[in-house]
């Protein structure tokens, strides 16, 4: 059941971020990640009502919530720059490496890595490095200069370093409340914090005909992802559902490829390849 839920999980968070791309370029990557917040925490707050029912707050688990939702919001807004922007399978590619840089914040805290796990490493920096130079592939099929393509790879970079510190913070998190209710409260911050960016900013948070229905189901796909991923850990301990989930990038990529006819290069499909069993090697 653990796989199962693996398998619609990476599914639901990619088919997700695809769509991510048409209404960032709809209505702008900050509000199209607003709205998807909005759709997603009404969506999670209705299942977990269903499922589980009650909260059982406390001050530690909600501060460790507080910063995994700024740093997720923070991760999730410059991989919805650079889906809007620039090449979804380089974006995608280099943002599913987030997994390496959790090893390396493990391994500097005093987690003793397998042997696999430093090959695997290895394996995560090679494949990014063939991606980043494989990006200048890009520049006639997108009409990107290099500089639009630099900043790409390195708002993906970013992105990836983001989600990674937000998901230690969540897992310290749910080591003082349920992995459900943690889910509830970095949603919560996020949108928050996502908002507080929209006023800063001046940015009126705009919908389109065409925005709607795409945010909904960008929305619904999300939560659906957090929500089979934290329900597998019932059924599974070890967390495979995790490791099957990293896969995302590889549906996001393959949609990129079939819907956007994204070229894919013999190197960058050696880098996607390198990557994706790097971080399946990592997770373990």
């Amino acid at each position: 059941m653990a796989v199962i839920f693996g398998i619609l999980s990476a599914l639901s968070f990619g088919v997700g971020d695809f769509l991510a791309r048409f209404s960032s370029k709809e209505i702008g990557f900050q509000r199209s990640l607003f709205w998807m917040l909005v759709v997603g925490s009404i969506f999670y707050l209705i299942l977990y009502f269903v499922f589980y029912g009650e909260f059982s707050p406390n001050l530690k688990g909600v501060v460790l919530s507080l910063m995994a939702g700024i740093l997720i919001m923070f991760g999730l807004l410059f991989l919805y720059k650079g889906l809007e922007s620039g090449p979804v399978s380089i974006v995608a590619a280099i943002v599913a490496t987030n997994p390496f840089f959790v090893f390396l914040v493990r391994f500097a805290f005093g987690t003793e890595p397998s042997a696999l796990q430093w090959i695997a490493s290895i394996v995560i920096i090679s494949g990014a490095v063939l991606i980043s130079i494989s990006a200048s592939s890009f520049k006639d099929s997108l009409g990107l200069n290099s500089k639009q393509i630099k900043s790409t790879v390195i708002m993906s970079f970013v992105s990836s370093i983001c989600l990674a510190f937000g998901l230690i913070f969540s897992q310290e998190a749910s080591n003082h409340l349920s992995t459900t209710e943690t889910v509830i409260y970095i949603r919560f911050f996020s949108l928050l914090s996502v908002s507080v960016i929209l006023i800063f900013y001046r940015i009126k948070p705009i919908l389109t005909k065409k925005s709607i229905p795409i945010l909904i189901f960008q929305g619904i796909l999300e939560t659906t992802g957090y929500f089979l991923l934290v329900s597998a850990y019932s059924f599974d301990k070890i967390g495979i559902a995790v490791i099957i989930s990293s896969g995302f990038g590889l549906v996001t990529i393959v949609l990129a490829r079939i819907i956007l006819k994204e070229k894919i290069e013999k190197i960058q499909k050696i880098g996607i390849i390198l990557t994706f069993i790097g971080v399946a090697c990592i997770s373990i």
